[in-house]
């Protein structure tokens, strides 16, 4: 059961995620990748991958030390859209992205919340699925390669191996991406059907 209690470690971790992260991170990067350096490069990735990792624990923490809040619950998902939109904006103007990869990537997450939304209106319900929560890990792990590699304008010729992976993990990610919107899809249809509402 989800307790009232105001402040609580697990959610002041959801509020770094929430508040810091598209605050501080886009700032961050948009003045340091420019530099190119593997060195600068990889203290971004790490403190990307320690702003991803407030995900994991908070939601650890809370469940461990039965501190789960109405609060934590609900901002938790918000503060891992804000840690992904203002990575990959910054990752946009800093030229390491494709505009139209997070144009799919985020225009998912505004599907999946419009289905959610009817959903609730007409007492329906989207857990959150398996590939959801795969595709979430995919995406951590994609973004933090693309802050790290300092060789994308080389191309597959210059930097073969680090641009491959770079590659295959967008690909992996926009697949989950598109996978995932499918499989919610085909729950609200189902759940639609159900109910007799078409």
């Amino acid at each position: 059961m989800l307790k009232k209690k105001y402040l609580t470690f697990p959610l002041f971790l959801t509020l770094i995620r929430l508040l810091v992260s598209p605050l501080v991170l886009p700032v961050i990067f948009v003045y340091a990748l420019p530099h190119n350096s593997l060195f600068i490069n990889s203290g971004l990735a790490v403190l990307f991958v320690l702003f991803s990792l407030t995900d994991f624990f908070d939601g650890y923490l809370a469940r461990r030390y039965n501190q789960e809040t109405v609060l934590g619950a609900l901002l938790d998902p918000v503060a891992d859209k804000c840690l992904v939109y203002a990575t990959l904006i910054a990752l946009v103007d800093t030229h390491k992205i494709f505009f139209y990869w997070p144009i799919i990537i985020i225009g998912r997450e505004f599907f999946v919340m419009g289905l959610r939304l009817i959903a609730i209106q007409y007492g329906m319900s989207l857990s959150v699925a398996y590939s959801g929560k795969v595709k979430t890990v995919i995406h951590s792990i994609c973004l933090t390669w693309l802050i790290l590699n300092p060789y994308q304008a080389l191309g597959f010729q210059g930097a073969f191996w680090w641009n491959g992976i770079e590659a295959v993990l967008i690909f992996l990610s926009l697949l989950l991406t598109v996978l995932s919107g499918w499989i919610y899809y085909r729950r609200f249809a189902q759940q639609w059907k159900e109910k007799k509402l078409w």
